[in-house]
C-alpha cells in the first residue's frame, strides 16, 4: 500500500512528527511519500533519505523571536491563489504516485483535493481553534480573521476520513461539528521514551559526566529562535552549568555564537529524543512537537514562545499546567533575567516533581501507534 504525507513547512515540528508515523508504515510494508514546502521540505530532503516533492510555500513573518500576524496578514492577501497552486500540485502528485491514503499535517487544502480525486484523508492537527482575539481584543479585522480561519479549516477538516490531534485528551479545545472525526492518540514520537536508555548511559555514550549539569536549549527549525539564542550566547557565563548544548536548527547563522570549553553547538540533532533526556533542564520555544517530546520524556524546561504566537502561548500554558515548565516572555528577558531562571529550576525539585507526574500521565499513551492503526484504516477503506 502507499501513503502520500503533505506535513505544512512553517517550522520542522509538522514535518518531525508526520516523519515519526511514515517510518512506523513503511516498516509495516507501505510505500511512502512526502511534500511540503519552506522549512519541512528542507528538513525532509537535507536530513532524511525521503526526495520530498515541493509545494508552493505558505509564510509567517516577523523579526527574531517575535510573530507579526498583522503584517503576516497583509501579505497575504494572495493565500488564496496559492491555496488554489496547492490543490493543483496535489493532485499531480496524487494522480502520479496513486496513494491509498494521504496523510495531511495541519495542511488543509488536502481533504478536499483529496475529496475531489475519492483518496482517503486523514488530517493530523493541534491547532482546530485560535485565539487571536486575546493578543488584538480591540482590533475587529483579526477577529474576523480567526472566525474565518476557524471556519475554513473545520470545512476542510469535516473533509477527511478521520483527525488525529496528537496530544492527550483534554489539552486542546475540540469543535462540536467535528468532534466525532477526531482521537487524541497522545504524542507522534519516533522512538518509545521506554526503549531510550538511561540517562547515564546516554551521557557516558557522549563523553559527558554523569554527574555533570547539562542545559539544552534548542530553537526549532526557524529563524524565529535566532533571539533566544543570542540570549542563551550572552548568558552562557553566569549558567551554573557544566555543559551547554546550543541547537541551532538549519536555518540560523551560528557564527555569533561562542565558544568556550563548556558550550556545544549543534545545527541538528537527528536524536533529539536522547539529548534532551540526558538534560538536566531543556530551555526551548514552544512549539507543540517540542512540547510533546518534553512532557514524553519527563524534562523540567524552560518555556519562551515567539511573542504574539498564539499557538505557542498555548503550548506553553498547557505544559506549565501539566508542572514541568516555566514560562518566560521573549520580550522580557535579558541574559541576566535568562541565567537566573535557568540557576533557580535547576534547583527546583517542585519541577522535578511535576516533570516526573507528567511523564507517567503521558506513559498511558501510544500514540504513533495509535495513529498508524488509524491511517492503516482509512487505506483499506475502513475508516
Amino acid at each position: 500500500m502507499k501513503a502520500l504525507f503533505i506535513p505544512c513547512g512553517i517550522g520542522m515540528g509538522h514535518a518531525s512528527r508526520s516523519l515519526a508515523v511514515a517510518q512506523k508504515l513503511e516498516h509495516d510494508g507501505f510505500e511512502v511519500l512526502f511534500a511540503s514546502y519552506g522549512e519541512g521540505y528542507h528538513f525532509l530532503g537535507e536530513f532524511t533519505d525521503y526526495q520530498p516533492v515541493e509545494l508552493p510555500e505558505i509564510k509567517f513573518y516577523g523579526g527574531a523571536g517575535e510573530l507579526d500576524l498583522k503584517y503576516t496578514a497583509r501579505k497575504s492577501m494572495d493565500v488564496p491563489f496559492t491555496f488554489l497552486r496547492s490543490i493543483y500540485h496535489e493532485s499531480k502528485i496524487i494522480k502520479k504516485f496513486q496513494p491509498d491514503v494521504v496523510v495531511a499535517d495541519s495542511h488543509y487544502s488536502a481533504p478536499l483535493t483529496c475529496k475531489v480525486l475519492g483518496v482517503p484523508c486523514v488530517l493530523i492537527s493541534n491547532e482546530l481553534q485560535f485565539n487571536f482575539k486575546e493578543l488584538y481584543p480591540h482590533d475587529r479585522k483579526m477577529e474576523y480573521l480567526e472566525t474565518g480561519l476557524e471556519r475554513f479549516i473545520q470545512d476542510s477538516a469535516k473533509l477527511s476520513q478521520a483527525i488525529i490531534v496528537p496530544d492527550i485528551p483534554g489539552s486542546q479545545e475540540i469543535p462540536v461539528k467535528i468532534k466525532n472525526k477526531i482521537t487524541c492518540t497522545g504524542p507522534l514520537l519516533k522512538k518509545d521514551p521506554g526503549s531510550i536508555p538511561s540517562r547515564v548511559k546516554l551521557r557516558k555514550s557522549n563523553n559527558l559526566d554523569p554527574s555533570h549539569r547539562v542545559v539544552l536549549a534548542t530553537v526549532g527549525g526557524s529563524h524565529f529562535g535566532a533571539k533566544l539564542l543570542r540570549l542563551m550566547a550572552q548568558a552562557v557565563d553566569r549558567i551554573k552549568s557544566h555543559h551547554i548544548i546550543l541547537v541551532t536548527g538549519p536555518h540560523i547563522d551560528s557564527s555569533f555564537l561562542p565558544l568556550p570549553p563548556k558550550v556545544m553547538v549543534k545545527r541538528f540533532l537527528g536524536d533529539m529524543l536522547d539529548w534532551m533526556k540526558l538534560s538536566d533542564l531543556v530551555v526551548s520555544l514552544a512549539g507543540h512537537t517540542t512540547s510533546m517530546e518534553l512532557a514524553s520524556l519527563g524534562v523540567p524546561n524552560l518555556m519562551v514562545p515567539i511573542e504574539n504566537h498564539p499557538e505557542q502561548m498555548k503550548n506553553a500554558l498547557n505544559m506549565q499546567k501539566f508542572g514541568i515548565s516555566r514560562i518566560r516572555d521573549m520580550k522580557d528577558l535579558s541574559p541576566g533575567k535568562l541565567a537566573e531562571d535557568i540557576n533557580y529550576l535547576l534547583e527546583s525539585d517542585d519541577l522535578r516533581l511535576g516533570a516526573s507526574t507528567t511523564k507517567k500521565k503521558f506513559q498511558e499513551y501510544q500514540g504513533t501507534k495509535e495513529a498508524v492503526n488509524i491511517i492503516r484504516c482509512c487505506a483499506k477503506g475502513l475508516g
